[in-house]
């Protein structure tokens, strides 16, 4: 009887606790955010006070959401810029430490004027310079050209000390490249592939530059976050973030950002909990294991 008795407690187990997922880091829901669509690409800028905005793409559109004293505010398609293609990958460079102002917002694009719908055939990286925040009151736009190709590049993000990351999609899948440049006011070189395996993209890093967060392949096309440190000069190979990811959702965890200070990672990910397809989450990192 004993026996029986055990089989059948363990069989009733929910199949997360059986997976091990008790464990599991519980990241949470940006709920004034997400809707039914899906929303993706998250990138935020919200400073050590807890204020700042959230820039994400809903169903492709450009969104972007304001944290202020009472927490999230529901996001508004972002029309600031003024590209006829689709906007993707929105990332914000304060030039000033603890400034606000004058700030070079990075994202991908497919604009092309020469199309009838303004839609070209790749994404590029283009910039521009906004330098305060009455109006729009934004530079040209331009393309970064040292970074352009006939490929696909994406998701950039820019450290402190200038170097430009970035995903460009080869013949082998998405891989990481980094373009640097003397100066803030100096053109970005041409870049050079990161030492990691295909697959392995959308890169967001540590503000002392040392630690990478990646979108990463699993098995049965899913997506995953991982984790890469740097020493002398050299990437890691990426280890899985096994306490964060999700074995529920059809496409997975990915387009992993992190807070300006490093202190919150987020992501897009179906997993359940949500308020249907992809929703944007975000975790401590301090939650996440180092080893």
């Amino acid at each position: 009887m004993y026996r029986l008795l055990t089989i059948l407690f363990i069989v009733c187990l929910p199949a997360a606790l059986l997976a091990g997922d008790a464990d599991k880091v519980k990241p949470v829901n940006l709920t004034k955010i997400n809707t039914a669509k899906d929303e993706d690409e998250p990138h935020s800028t919200v400073d050590a006070k807890g204020l700042g905005q959230l820039y994400y793409t809903t169903d492709g559109e450009l969104y972007s959401a304001r944290r202020d004293a009472k927490g999230w505010q529901p996001g508004k398609p972002f029309k600031d810029l003024p590209e006829r293609g689709d906007v993707r990958s929105v990332f914000v460079f304060f030039a000033k430490p603890g400034a606000n102002f004058p700030q070079t917002i990075f994202y991908a694009t497919n604009s092309d004027t020469a199309k009838p719908d303004g839609r070209g055939d790749n994404f590029d990286i283009y910039f521009m310079v906004r330098n305060s925040a009455s109006g729009p009151d934004f530079t040209v736009p331009g393309p970064i050209l040292s970074v352009c190709t006939p490929a696909d590049e994406m998701h950039p993000w820019v450290t402190a000390d200038g170097k430009l990351y970035f995903s460009r999609k080869s013949n082998d899948g998405w891989r990481v490249f980094v373009a640097r440049r003397g100066r803030p006011d100096q053109p970005f070189e041409k870049p050079v592939q990161v030492d990691l395996p295909a697959g392995f993209h959308h890169p967001t890093l540590t503000p002392d530059g040392k630690t990478m967060y990646l979108q990463g392949p699993l098995a049965n096309n899913r997506w995953g976050l991982f984790r890469s440190t740097q020493s002398t000069g050299k990437w890691s190979e990426p280890e899985e973030l096994k306490e964060l990811n999700s074995a529920e959702g059809k496409t997975g965890d990915r387009s992993p950002n992190l807070s300006r200070s490093g202190a919150y990672l987020y992501f897009a990910s179906d997993r359940p909990g949500g308020k249907g397809g992809l929703d944007i989450w975000y975790v401590n990192t301090s939650e996440l294991s180092k080893k």
